[in-house]
């Protein structure tokens, strides 16, 4: 298990090694899912038919960094 000060530092190493989507250049964004933290681009998963096929082509930004459930950090 991570103390506070751990996973700022791990969230925050994340951001500084990649603050931008590689396919897009949009910003990264860290999202909640469950017992795992993802940094993702924040214009990836859009709702239209044109932008699901451009996200399938060009996939965006999305790596693991903290996986609570097992106590990882990527």
């Amino acid at each position: 298990m991570y103390d506070r000060v751990t996973a700022l530092g791990i969230i925050d190493r994340a951001f500084d090694e990649q603050p931008f989507c590689v396919a897009c250049g949009s910003p990264c964004a860290l999202r909640n899912d469950g017992d795992r933290v993802i940094l993702e681009c924040s214009a990836s998963g859009g709702t239209g038919i044109l932008t699901r096929i451009a996200d399938f082509l060009i996939p965006h930004t999305r790596r693991l960094v903290i996986d609570l459930s097992e106590g990882i950090a990527a």
